[in-house]
């Protein structure tokens, strides 16, 4: 259970008092439904089994945060950098993760059903078993995700990005959809690499 006095800190900083990181901190099984923690520094932080619905999350550093079990149902979380965060298990029912950095994340089992994940960096995110029915893929990026007996149905997953290097054995995908086919594959972070040698 969350310990007393993290969770005291968390509500200050939903009350609107800033000046201190909310990192490492214990909020597990907390019930803390529509606070918000935008742009909080969450690095490390455990949420897992915690009721966060309608939390805000916006721009919020995650790296490494447990939500394992969570409740994040329609949760504010974009603009979240959230890679390498554990969100096994979730439910992120109609969350809104656009633009969210989810580079690695633990997204397995997660239930994220309607949520909107328009040019979310869903790059080698762990999705197996995860359930996106009714989400919106538009320009999210699914470099090497593994989606292994993911529920893609319903989705805009043709509107994805880099989706031919994606996982998808026994994944239930949109009707007459073939991943092979994608034409839009090609978008990859800028510069990343760096410029080629002559």
């Amino acid at each position: 259970m969350a310990n007393p006095d993290h969770l005291a800190l968390a509500r200050r900083y939903a009350a609107g008092e800033r000046g201190f990181r909310l990192e490492l901190l214990d909020l597990s099984g907390a019930d803390l439904s529509s606070l918000d923690f935008s742009e909080a520094w969450l690095r490390d932080t455990n949420f897992s089994g915690a009721l966060l619905c309608g939390c805000r999350f916006a721009g919020a550093p995650m790296p490494g945060t447990n939500f394992s079990g969570a409740d994040l149902s329609g949760a504010d979380l974009h603009g979240a950098i959230a890679a390498g965060a554990v969100f096994r298990r979730a439910i992120l029912v109609e969350a809104s993760l656009r633009s969210a950095d989810l580079y690695g994340a633990d997204l397995t089992e997660a239930n994220l059903a309607r949520a909107d994940l328009s040019g979310a960096d869903l790059s080698l995110v762990q999705a197996a078993g995860a359930v996106f029915t009714g989400a919106k893929l538009a320009r999210a990026i699914l470099f090497k995700a593994n989606l292994t007996q993911a529920d893609l149905r319903e989705t805009n997953l043709a509107q994805a990005e880099n989706v031919s290097s994606a996982k998808f054995d026994e994944a239930l995908l949109p009707p007459d959809y073939q991943p092979a086919n994608n034409p839009r594959r090609s978008r990859v972070a800028r510069g990343f690499f760096g410029s080629k040698r002559q």
